[in-house]
């Protein structure tokens, strides 16, 4: 991607969507371009966390383990979206892993050269602050969802955010194309397999969603939130 392009594409980021454009040139002139195979882990939990990564195509899933080897989802992130900034910020460990839903395409960003950056311009590091709030906000939301919602109302909830997140509007309908299995819809939602399955049938009886192979529809996404309690 040529620089002029790059600088086009971190406008539309939401990380940096409140920067101006020589904030923006800075940060363009130390990202390098990497791409990752459909299946491959990007970095894995507890890695040492040196640069955090820019969608420019695909998708990624972001997973924690448990100690008994079982995945919980965090989200499935898409272009324009941004991952691993935790630990290039604080310099801990990875706290998730990042898989490749499919073939992708980044750019990153190492932390010393970023850090350098935000030291010199330190109205930047408001700037950033305020849409990482903005993210926990988001995750807050979802221990909600697991602690107080319903099964139906978890995946209610699921469905709605993926159409937010990654879903393309067609006329009234919003149309979710993935890469998931069932059990990732499923570790998102903190529900089992089966039971997804469940609502997510119920749901397409209702005429809510229409489900086809690595695709679902939301045909009705007012009455499908209606369903989130």
């Amino acid at each position: 991607m040529s620089s002029f392009n790059l600088q086009e594409f971190f406008t539309e980021v939401s990380l940096f969507s409140n920067m101006d454009k020589n904030e923006i040139e800075q940060i363009t002139k130390i990202c390098v371009e990497r791409s990752f195979e459909k299946g491959k882990t990007i970095f894995y939990e507890q890695d040492q966390g040196t640069s955090f990564y820019l969608i420019l195509s695909g998708q990624v899933k972001i997973v924690m383990m448990s100690n008994d080897g079982r995945e919980h989802t965090l989200g499935v992130l898409k272009e324009k979206d941004f991952f691993g900034e935790v630990s290039m910020l604080d310099g801990q460990p990875r706290s998730a892993t990042a898989i490749a839903l499919s073939d992708v395409k980044t750019v990153t960003l190492n932390r010393d050269e970023f850090h350098k950056i935000l030291k010199d311009n330190p109205e930047m590091i408001i700037k950033i602050m305020y849409v990482l709030c903005k993210r926990l906000r988001h995750a807050d939301k979802h221990v909600e969802s697991l602690a107080f919602l319903t099964a139906t109302g978890r995946v209610a909830r699921t469905i709605n955010n993926l159409a937010d997140e990654i879903g393309v509007k067609d006329n009234l309908k919003v149309v979710i194309n993935h890469n998931m299995t069932r059990q990732d819809f499923a570790n998102i939602a903190g529900t089992s397999r089966e039971t997804f399955t469940r609502v997510i049938m119920d749901f397409q009886d209702e005429g809510l969603l229409e489900i086809d192979k690595n695709k679902i529809v939301v045909i009705d996404k007012k009455e499908l939130q209606k369903r989130v309690q």
